[in-house]
């Protein structure tokens, strides 16, 4: 997995991933898969461009949101991330390219200029949050548990 950060608001992250490019995208655009893998309960979800998902933290009360702004069947999904506990929004754009052996997913953010002073907050927030999911999600779509074996009650 690399880190790249390429200026104090621009973050990019990529993982390879032994699957083929339907098991990864799948396990991106499923709510059962998104609750088997991600391991914070997912709520709402909603597929297409306008649609998203919500993360509820469990023993806080706490709401992460993403709204979908790219629903690309190329293999692109983009949006943004907003929080009930700071304001302002992270831009996300997610890139699935098929490599040999498997498929490279690219993760970048952009925009924490719009979170003012919690800027750095949310950028290592960000680092640390997606270098975690993406081992969550390789992890996930190179094993290929059933999603109903894997599942993360939502409260």
């Amino acid at each position: 997995m690399t880190t790249k950060i390429l200026a104090p608001h621009y973050l990019r992250l990529e993982c390879e991933i032994r699957a083929d490019m339907e098991t990864v995208w799948r396990a991106l655009t499923d709510l059962h898969e998104l609750r088997a893998w991600w391991a914070v309960p997912v709520i709402s979800h909603k597929q297409d461009v306008g649609g998203g998902f919500e993360l509820r933290y469990v023993g806080r009360d706490r709401v992460d949101r993403f709204v979908y702004t790219t629903w690309d069947k190329n293999w692109r999904i983009g949006g943004r991330w907003s929080y009930s506990w700071l304001d302002g929004e992270v831009a996300e754009m997610l890139i699935l390219t098929e490599i040999e052996g498997g498929v490279r997913v690219t993760i970048e953010h952009t925009n924490f200029e719009s979170f003012g002073a919690d800027q750095q907050r949310i950028f290592g927030y960000h680092k640390s949050e997606t270098r975690a999911r993406l081992e969550r999600l390789k992890a996930w779509a190179e094993v290929r548990l059933p999603a109903t074996q894997a599942q993360i009650p939502v409260v």
